[in-house]
């Protein structure tokens, strides 16, 4: 049996008497979308932010392909493989499109600190954002600042940033925020699209019930830093203590 991409061992997290995370056991594989969903303040995005080591876990132990990072900063995850997007759009507003996700590709190629050194004579680093453009359906946009695209194509902008760190493991938290149903539909399909290629795994923390039983391959439901259902979109559907807590009648079929 292959290795997990991700495993998290008795991950404990709390803020005084809130807990937000209790003895949490669960793996993600390579080419599982999944999902997190669950009431507010149960702890979705505190999780992603222990994860990717953006806060300290209380205790448990965190590994990502086969090796410990429980304790690695937020910047030896990314160049591991492990990145996530925010809640808020998080783009360089004034810059173009082609230079929002030039930044992180200069850095994977390990050419940020190189500031005197020509870009526009190495081939490689234009021809990865091109590529990471293809991707996200932004191509034809490249020379638009992000100010100007739609909050949808800014938020696709920000998957595009993260995907130039080439992530093994990817988490996008709530990527529909803000975004009008025509513009949901149009993410939806462009991160499933991504994900089929099998280059990226997605953990998406999302509140749109029908974006999270039409994408996801997986559904884990928090409440209250308990992981109270795991299991295909069927099963979770189905599960009468999910309904009770969180989901209601509206998605029982």
């Amino acid at each position: 049996m292959s290795e997990p991409l991700l495993r998290v061992e008795n991950l404990n997290k709390a803020f005084g008497k809130v807990v937000t995370a209790r003895d949490l056991n669960f793996e993600i594989n390579a080419g599982e979308l999944t999902s997190i969903i669950g009431p507010n303040g149960a702890g979705k995005s505190t999780l992603i932010n222990v994860l990717t080591g953006l806060l300290p876990a209380d205790s448990g132990r965190i590994f990502f392909q086969g090796k410990e990072i429980t304790h690695l900063p937020t910047y030896k995850r990314v160049r591991r493989g492990l990145c996530r997007s925010f809640q808020v759009v998080n783009v360089f507003p004034e810059l173009t499109v082609f230079e929002n996700v030039e930044i992180p590709v200069l850095a994977q190629m390990r050419r940020a600190s190189h500031v005197l050194r020509p870009v526009s004579k190495e081939k490689a680093v234009p021809e990865r954002v091109m590529e990471v453009l293809e991707r996200t359906n932004l191509a034809a946009q490249a020379s638009v600042t992000a100010t100007a695209l739609s909050h949808g194509d800014q938020r696709l902008l920000e998957v595009g940033i993260a995907l130039a760190a080439k992530p093994s493991l990817l988490f996008l938290d709530e990527p529909t925020a803000g975004m009008n149903p025509v513009e949901r539909v149009d993410i939806l399909r462009h991160i499933r699209r991504i994900s089929a290629s099998g280059e990226t795994s997605f953990v998406i923390v999302e509140h749109d019930m029908d974006i999270v039983f039409s994408l996801s391959d997986r559904v884990m439901v928090l409440n209250r830093g308990d992981i109270i259902c795991d299991g295909g979109p069927d099963h979770v559907k189905g599960d009468k203590q999910v309904r009770e807590c969180y989901l209601g009648e509206e998605v029982v079929a």
